[in-house]
Formats: C-alpha cells, sequence, structure tokens
C-alpha cells in the first residue's frame, strides 16, 4: 500500500469478476472523488477480461494465481472481496496480510471465530475491515430506528423481518447452481439473507451494542439440492430485553399460493415494529434506496407516512444507493474522518454468532469452516494475550 501522504484517492482493486460488483463498488466509485478502481482479479481470463474492458478497469489480473498478485500489487490500497461465502475468511486474511484494507461481502465469514480472528489482525496491522451490510447505512433504517428508540410510540413489544423471494421470482434472481445453495462454500439462505433480517432486528430494537440474540425457536426447509445441510428457509423467533420479542422469516423460493401453488406473491422486504403504543412499518428494509416508505401508525393520533433518501440535516443525496452510503462510511473510515453511520466489530461478531445459533436451533449442521490458517493471525492472538 502506498505510504504517500498526498495520497487521498483510495485505489480499489476487486476480487472476483462478481455479479454484484457493478452495484456494490462500480457504481458508487463514479460519484465518489475519492476512490477509484484500479484493479481486478479473475481466474478466468476471458472472463476476467471482458469485465475489466466492460467497466473500465484498467489493470486485470488473471489466471491460478490472479488474486494473490491483486494483493501483491502496491498500487492498490483496498480490496473489494465478494468472493462466494466459503472464501471470505481466506482472501481477507490474506488482503490483510497484504497490508490492504477490506470491504467485505456480507456474511462477514462462516463462523463467529472466522470475524474474530480477521477484525483482531485488522486491528493489529491498523487496517479497516468492514461487513458489507449496506442497508444500515441508508438514512431510512436510521430514521426508522429514531422513531423506534424516540419513545414516542413507547417500548418495543414486538419486531418481525422478512426477506422472502417469491418461487416465480427465484429462478431470476439464482442460478440452477447458485453458490448459496453450496454447503462448501458458505451457503443457505440464513447466511444469505439471514443476516439482514437479524442486522435490522438488532439495528431497530437498539440491541445492535448487545450480546447475541437468544434463539427461542429455528425452523428450517432444507433445499433440494442439499436438504440436509442447506437450508431453502428459514423462520427463528428470539427473546429481546424487556420481554420484547422477535421474528425473522427468510425464504430463498417461496411457493406460491392458490391451486397447486401456481398464484406468485409478491417479495416480503418488511420490517414491523410492534410497540407499546403503536406500529411502524419499514417497507424494504434491505435496499431502500430502490424504494420504501416508514409508515408510523400510532394508536391514538393521525398516522403518517416518512421517506428518507438523505439525512434530515442534508448529508447523502437522494440519488445515492445503500452501497453509495457505505462506501462514504468506508472512505470516511480509512482516511481517518467519522463516519456518519459505523458498524462495530462487536455487531458483527455477536450478529455471527446469532446466525450460528439459529443454525443450532433448527437442527442444521455449522456452516463450513475454511480450512485455511494464517500465521499473522496467530501472532495477531498471541499478541493480543500478552496485552
Amino acid at each position: 500500500m502506498s505510504s504517500n501522504a498526498e495520497q487521498t484517492v483510495l485505489r480499489f482493486g476487486i476480487l472476483g469478476a462478481a455479479r454484484i460488483a457493478p452495484d456494490a463498488i462500480i457504481k458508487p466509485a463514479k460519484t465518489h472523488p475519492g476512490v477509484s478502481i484500479v484493479a481486478v482479479a479473475c481466474r478466468d481470463e476471458k472472463r476476467g477480461s471482458q469485465f475489466a474492458r466492460k467497466h473500465k478497469i484498467p489493470k486485470v489480473f488473471t489466471g491460478s494465481k490472479a488474486y494473490l498478485d491483486l494483493l501483491a500489487d502496491p498500487d492498490v490500497d483496498a480490496v473489494y472481496n465478494p468472493l462466494p461465502n466459503g472464501l471470505h475468511f481466506e482472501w481477507t486474511m490474506r488482503a490483510l496480510e497484504a497490508g490492504k484494507h477490506v470491504l467485505l461481502e456480507k456474511p462477514m465469514t462462516d463462523t463467529a471465530e472466522e470475524s474474530r480472528q480477521i477484525f483482531a489482525l485488522a486491528e493489529a496491522k491498523g487496517l479497516v475491515v468492514l461487513e458489507a451490510m449496506h442497508s444500515t447505512f441508508h438514512p431510512a433504517l436510521q430514521r426508522t430506528r429514531e422513531i423506534v428508540q424516540s419513545g414516542e410510540l413507547g417500548k418495543v413489544k414486538s419486531i418481525k423481518a422478512s426477506i422472502s423471494v417469491p418461487r416465480f421470482f427465484s429462478r431470476i434472481f439464482f442460478t440452477k447452481d447458485d453458490v448459496r445453495f453450496k454447503y462448501e462454500l458458505g451457503g443457505g439462505c440464513t447466511l444469505d439473507m439471514g443476516v439482514y433480517t437479524v442486522a435490522v432486528i438488532r439495528l431497530l430494537t437498539g440491541n445492535d451494542k448487545g450480546p447475541a440474540l437468544e434463539v427461542t425457536s429455528a425452523v428450517a426447509t432444507g433445499h433440494p439440492s442439499d436438504p440436509e445441510r442447506i437450508d431453502r428457509a428459514m423462520h427463528a423467533t428470539y427473546a429481546l430485553p424487556d420481554s420484547a420479542t422477535a421474528e425473522s422469516v427468510v425464504d430463498f423460493s417461496r411457493p406460491g399460493w392458490g391451486p397447486f401453488g401456481l398464484i406468485p406473491g409478491l417479495p416480503d422486504v418488511n420490517v414491523i415494529v410492534s410497540l407499546e403504543g403503536g406500529e411502524v412499518t419499514l417497507m424494504n428494509h434491505p435496499v431502500p434506496s430502490v424504494y420504501h416508505s416508514i409508515n408510523v401508525k400510532p394508536k391514538k393520533g393521525p398516522a403518517r407516512t416518512e421517506k428518507a433518501y438523505t439525512f434530515a440535516d442534508g448529508r447523502g443525496d437522494k440519488s445515492w444507493s445503500t452501497y453509495r452510503y457505505q462506501l462514504e462510511a468506508f472512505v470516511d473510515k480509512v482516511q481517518g474522518r467519522t463516519p456518519w453511520v459505523w458498524i462495530t466489530p462487536e455487531t458483527t461478531i455477536t450478529e455471527m454468532e446469532t446466525l450460528e445459533r439459529v443454525y443450532a436451533k433448527s437442527g442444521l449442521p455449522p456452516r463450513f469452516a475454511s480450512p485455511y490458517k494464517s500465521e499473522a493471525s496467530a501472532v495477531a492472538s498471541t499478541s493480543g494475550d500478552a496485552a
């Protein structure tokens, strides 16, 4: 990583020509004056070259050592890691070992212990690493949290968060051999979608800085490709402080309704908070930048609907996606500024612990831990113990 004190533009390299990369980093970077996408690594030469040309990325690394070559490039300051879940740990650790900051796609890792090791190494090396829970950074979620936590409607009694994709739409979103369906790569809807529902439940109820949630029940529906290990759907319940309760529903491919289930429904991407004095519903909590509404229904008094595409004081821009708000925060953190919103390591680790508890309660096996062993991680852990 360049040590030039005058360097102000954060130069990103992308690990893999992933489908999510254009929305998650390439497009947001175009409107951020402090970011430049300088390289992409893809083991497939044809695919990597096509990706680089299409997105005007000046440098492309291909072949079996593509990822290592990108990490060794001194012109890369930070890495965006959108690789399959099962590769998150290894290639984030390798990036940190190479002195790069890392923006890591959710879920952070397949296990909570892997997340602990990543954050320990990042702290030891003075680097920034962030799980890309992009929705958290959007003003809509932050405004909904303000309303719930303001006391306007009293204490929280219950909350339900859903991400449910009708079977008709799942054929568009997911390929037949999608990595989300492969156990060895960290597959399953709880890791893929459940991170959103757990994160928004904890955020809105003010439990995001606390310990992992107590999971009171979890019922999995197996995916046809691997029903004993991969969850197509998961319904879980939780006990929150002050006798409140929570519920999450995630589903890769929700059956239709009516005769033979042939009538498709609409995606369910809402979070509903029931309070002593009314109800707050946020429509489209995963991607509120596309559209959303915050519906406040007091038991007494008029209902209202709010929208928040920018912060109340004018920060941000209506055109910014959730990923653009996230990039703003990441760059601010790397450059030593205070981000408008930030997710602490403790929040991410306890999120992973909660997801582990969901799988344990459901009876499905733990997610597949990476075989990668990092000498740097062992050194960081030993240093932390000595301190």
